[in-house]
């Protein structure tokens, strides 16, 4: 009886010795090894940081900038389904967007599915979004409620507050009509399918945007 148990346990030992070595042959040896192993430091990296710093790295030495030379914009063309990474006047990087499903128009409530035009920053970045990752910004502006105001969406002591927090470069109120929080996230940019009017991008480049772009940086929405 142990003599079989021996046998049996020499048999386990060298069938998964084998089969370890066939896994790591078949790794090696396929064409496809590549995305194997990026995969597998991917899940590293489930926030793509190391790669998204590496990335856009190479980006700014492409356009012949350093870290320190960087001066970051944000712009979204919505006409286009576009953004430009900005430093100055030089396109750094360039990526398709989703917007809300209604996005022709000024966004006027928080459930009109419209995507904000005008000037804004990201006021907040936050891991581990249900989106992926997701970069805030500072919508509702103090234009937005002013016009709000005027059409008597929101009450004047609510755009006094929306007012304030833009002053204090603070995260505006998101409980008025307007809506809120929105800004940019991950899950794709294939079509316009955010219902709050967010900016969606692949997960690769939310991931270039989050581990690149700072607290503070402006971004401009236009039609």
């Amino acid at each position: 009886m142990r003599h079989t148990g021996t046998l049996l346990g020499d048999y386990f030992f060298y069938s998964f010795a084998i089969l370890s070595l066939v896994c790591f042959l078949a790794i090696v040896l396929t064409p496809a090894r590549g995305f194997i192993i990026e995969d597998f430091y991917r899940q590293l990296d489930k926030n793509g940081q190391e790669r998204a710093i590496a990335v856009f790295d190479k980006k700014l030495d492409e356009v012949g900038l350093t870290r320190a030379d960087f001066n970051p914009q944000i712009l979204i063309r919505k006409r286009n389904r576009e953004m430009l990474i900005l430093s100055d006047d030089l396109v750094v990087a360039s990526y398709p967007i989703g917007l809300g499903r209604a996005p022709i128009g000024i966004k006027l409530r928080g459930n009109d599915q419209k995507t904000p035009e005008g000037q804004y920053y990201v006021c907040s970045k936050v891991e581990g979004h249900r989106f992926h990752l997701f970069m805030q910004i500072n919508y509702p502006s103090p234009d937005d409620a002013k016009r709000g105001s005027v059409q008597q969406i929101i009450r004047p002591g609510e755009e006094a507050r929306i007012e304030a927090a833009w002053q204090q470069l603070a995260s505006p109120p998101e409980d008025t009509a307007l809506g809120g929080p929105l800004g940019i996230h991950g899950f794709g940019a294939e079509s316009n399918w955010t219902n709050d009017g967010s900016i969606a991008l692949h997960n690769i480049h939310i991931e270039e945007l989050f581990w690149n772009i700072a607290t503070g940086t402006p971004v401009a929405i236009i039609p």
